[in-house]
């Protein structure tokens, strides 16, 4: 599995990248090879090429949440969906934000993005900044949570694409 990451859509790839690509390549990599069944395909290569046009914050949990979408659109066969969720500390007032824009993450002291399988595991996390046991356990219990209402989300979206799919491949067959 080979993945790749620009920040524009024009941008060349550079060889070696900033360490904030790095890690992006490298979580997307990981990711891919424990959900993925490559073992069903021995001979097949995935190559994953993200490409961010605008960033607005959360950009790592984006880019799985894109990355399970694309995979399932594709007909990629995989153990399951998978889900991220990014949270955010401020460091003014210690709560915590979900799913934060550039500019809370920029006003927070720590944040974690964790990525969930469909049987509510965890199967990748990144974490930045200070913080105890007793917070990332309390964080990592909530993002279970979230995880769940975003894939009742993405089931919901995948079964309208499914549907118009199926409505368009009917009026195909139905045509002289």
């Amino acid at each position: 599995i080979n993945a790749e990451y620009g920040k524009q859509w024009y941008q060349r790839r550079v060889r070696g990248g900033t360490p904030v690509d790095k890690v992006i390549e490298q979580a997307v990599t990981r990711v891919c090879e424990q959900v993925i069944l490559t073992a069903a395909h021995p001979r097949t290569s995935f190559q994953v090429i993200v490409q961010i046009e605008n960033d607005d914050g959360s950009i790592l949990a984006v880019i799985m949440n894109a990355l399970c979408l694309a995979l399932m659109d594709a007909g990629v066969p995989m153990k399951g969906m998978f889900g991220a969720v990014s949270c955010v500390r401020n460091a003014e007032d210690q709560e915590r934000r979900w799913d934060a824009t550039a500019e809370e993450e920029q006003k927070g002291d720590c944040q974690f993005v964790f990525v969930y399988n469909s049987e509510k595991e965890m199967i990748y996390s990144d974490c930045l900044g200070e913080f105890d046991i007793d917070q990332y356990m309390l964080v990592l219990q909530k993002g279970r949570q979230v995880a769940v209402d975003l894939w009742a989300f993405f089931r919901e979206a995948f079964e309208k694409l499914l549907v118009k799919d199926v409505k368009y491949q009917m009026l195909l067959k139905s045509k002289p």
